[in-house]
């Protein structure tokens, strides 16, 4: 076992997310440093426990490392003595052998105890001293204590969930997604509700279903596919399967509106053969934003429109604008030339008798 450790070459996490000096600890970024320094202890290789989780059991109680398919019970390295032990009348090679054995041990041994020391330190600079200090012991400080010690502290004193943490998480189940993002975001979104509330109440596959679909009805672009979903047995209509389902019908409509859009685009550019001629009275392209309306920018449309409005609609278009906005823009540098006419001077008419 080698003792080139190195926080910053070896873990994935060289600093963990640090929480904010006037904050307490809460459930949410406490899971958060639990998951990044699972990730650092795991990345650091050990035989022990099963040999398949690295130093994982350093980090998380014995039930739950030992809930892992593949690990057995870990035992941490001890410190071997100050020197190898050699049989009376030993061998050259049987000493050899008990020197080899030796050095492995406490390799491993310094290995173990370099990687818990990091980790401790990393866990501790992230977390105000004011929520850890009643751990520190009067003379020694941290120094007698484990990672995992102060990690369960954390968790049994500021890690709790009220109903009403629950209920906020609730919300930000159902909260909206424009269909300019990338559809995994909202399948990412479900989900970390899903693993927030898990250890409380666990919100079953039916109400992340629901939640999805109205996010997606919504957005007003997956009309036919929500009705093509609807029209499958109950059991079909499963979790995975959603995500497969609507996956697809997303990739169908940014490719439509890519075709459709580039299609759009060759029609101007075959009706404009140069900006110069437009002079002569050549079609100008005008592009569209249900923002914003129609104007010569062919980098602003309602796809990619950088100042949204309220309700703005990404799919909006110059053939379906989807009640936007119906203004067109002149050029830059153009000047009115229309003057609309002044309406007729009212003439009063005598009637004689």
């Amino acid at each position: 076992m080698s003792l080139a450790f190195t926080a910053s070459d070896t873990f994935p996490r060289s600093t963990l997310t640090a929480i904010p000096s006037d904050e307490k600890p809460t459930y949410s970024n406490l899971k958060s440093i639990h998951k990044q320094l699972n990730a650092n202890a795991m990345s650091v290789a050990s035989n022990r426990g099963g040999g398949t989780q690295g130093h994982l059991a350093t980090v998380i109680p014995p039930a739950k490392y030992n809930a892992i398919a593949g690990t057995q019970p870990w035992i941490a390295p001890t410190h071997p003595g100050p020197n190898p032990v050699h049989a009376a009348g030993a061998t050259g090679p049987a000493i050899t052998e008990a020197n080899r054995q030796y050095k492995a041990q406490l390799d491993e041994f310094m290995l173990y105890t370099q990687v818990t020391a990091t980790l401790k330190k990393q866990l501790l600079a992230v977390v105000p001293e004011t929520f850890t200090s009643i751990l520190a012991h009067e003379d020694f400080g941290y120094g007698l204590l484990s990672v995992l010690a102060i990690l369960n502290h954390l968790d049994a004193t500021y890690g709790t969930v009220s109903q009403d943490d629950l209920a906020l998480n609730l919300q930000a189940l159902e909260k909206e997604w424009s269909p300019v993002q990338p559809i995994e975001d909202l399948w990412n979104q479900i989900k970390a509700c899903r693993v927030y509330a898990a250890p409380h109440e666990p919100i079953p596959d039916g109400a992340a279903i629901r939640a999805a679909l109205k996010n997606l009805a919504t957005t007003g672009v997956f009309t036919d596919a929500i009705r093509d979903w609807r029209k499958r047995v109950a059991d079909d209509q499963t979790w995975t399967n959603l995500q497969t389902n609507f996956n697809f019908a997303d990739k169908e409509r940014r490719l439509q509106l890519t075709t459709a859009d580039a299609g759009y685009h060759q029609a101007n550019q075959a009706a404009t053969p140069a900006l110069p001629a437009a002079a002569n009275g050549n079609t100008i392209p005008l592009y569209y934003c249900w923002s914003h309306g129609l104007g010569p920018n062919s980098d602003h449309t309602s796809m990619n429109c950088n100042t949204k409005q309220p309700g703005h609609r990404a799919e909006a278009t110059a053939d379906n604008m989807l009640g936007g906005c119906c203004i067109i823009h002149r050029r830059m540098g153009e000047r009115a030339v229309y003057r609309r006419p002044d309406r007729p001077t009212r003439t009063e008419t005598t009637v004689t008798a």
